[in-house]
């Protein structure tokens, strides 16, 4: 056996092992986090969200399901990259990670949840080895303990472009 077969059959193995750990629990199909927004409008809030969702989103028109400024809630569609930080994330370069996103939005706070959370991937072919696409829903906990963080990390995002806009608002 070539040593560079012998390589790639230890990548694969540890990489289906990764992927066979523990199953997401339903509790965790679903999760969300309250933003404390001092000094900050319910209005105030509702735009910022909506100029970080244009600027961060491929196209807020097409990502936003619900739009409701008076009752103060947008729900939309997203993708990112699938956050890796393990040995394997050179075989995950191409994955991705669709999900729901709601924010409801009150005066100096707002709520951001998230659901419908899935994985994707294209079929790939590495060292003779043909690994097909997927398209469906999280299906370990080891991904979805990478996921979580980099999605609850819009919130931070989120405030930071109001504090950044703020500042811009003098120009």
């Amino acid at each position: 056996m070539k040593l560079g077969n012998f390589v790639a059959i230890i990548g694969v193995t540890l990489f289906l092992n990764g992927c066979t750990s523990t199953p997401v629990a339903e509790a965790d199909r679903t999760f969300e986090r309250v933003v404390e927004a001092p000094g900050y409008s319910k209005d105030r809030i509702y735009s910022s969200t909506k100029i970080w969702i244009a600027e961060n989103f491929k196209s807020a028109k097409s990502v936003i399901e619900l739009d409701s400024k008076e009752d103060g809630i947008i729900i939309g569609n997203g993708v990112i990259q699938y956050p890796c930080s393990d040995m394997g994330c050179s075989l995950k370069s191409d994955w991705k990670v669709p999900f729901t996103m709601r924010v409801d939005i009150k005066d100096q706070k707002f709520k951001i949840s998230f659901s419908n959370i899935r994985m994707f991937w294209p079929a790939t072919y590495r060292s003779g080895i043909v690994s097909p696409a997927y398209d469906g829903p999280v299906t370990n906990q080891s991904s979805m303990n990478e996921i979580k963080p980099a999605l609850l990390k819009f919130g931070d995002e989120i405030l930071a472009s109001m504090n950044s806009n703020r500042s811009k608002s003098n120009w």
